[in-house]
């Protein structure tokens, strides 16, 4: 899967313990129209998805996750790797190194929309589906001020720039 992007803040020691995160993400687009979760509460814009339990492969967590979240069905066998965004910096919550991939897929889906099932801090900010034009998401996700605490719209925006644009981004290879 190539690299969207690597974003590494250094804001950290080398020396730190490192928390490792890894997440799947899902592109639908529909009528040129993306499928987006937007929190009421808060004005922004995010990709369907979410953290990849033990013992759960990414697909079956890109579509489980979609469905608790948007209520749509992804059809399987439409499912292709789009990339992944690297997001390395210091923990909000300790000294230790922050690393969080997250793996975007695109999937078509089918007409079926079932009730969603948040949790609660997804309820809290008041999480929809909404079918939205690229660059709508783009402009509201820009213009929301509150990156400090909701780290992951930077990333997000990213994507959705990487999705508006004709040209794909250079391809990077990371050596572990």
């Amino acid at each position: 899967m190539r690299v969207i992007k690597i974003a590494d803040k250094r804001d950290y020691l080398d020396s730190w313990d490192k928390i490792e995160r890894s997440s799947v993400r899902a592109i639908i687009m529909k009528n040129d129209k993306i499928a987006l979760v937007y929190s009421i509460k808060e004005g922004f814009y995010k990709f369907p998805g979410g953290g990849i339990e033990e013992d759960e492969e990414h697909i079956e967590t890109l579509m489980r996750e979609t469905l608790e979240e948007t209520g749509l069905h992804i059809i399987e066998n439409t499912i292709k790797e789009f990339g992944f965004y690297v997001e390395c910096r210091k923990s909000l919550y300790e000294d230790a190194i922050f690393e969080h991939k997250s793996y975007y897929y695109s999937a078509e889906v089918n007409d079926i929309v079932s009730a969603i099932n948040l949790d609660e801090y997804e309820k809290e900010l008041e999480y929809e589906l909404r079918w939205v034009e690229i660059q709508d998401a783009i402009k509201t996700n820009k213009a929301f001020k509150n990156n400090e605490e909701y780290t992951y719209i930077t990333r997000e925006t990213t994507v959705l720039n990487e999705l508006a644009s004709n040209n794909p981004p250079k391809r990077v290879y990371l050596s572990y």
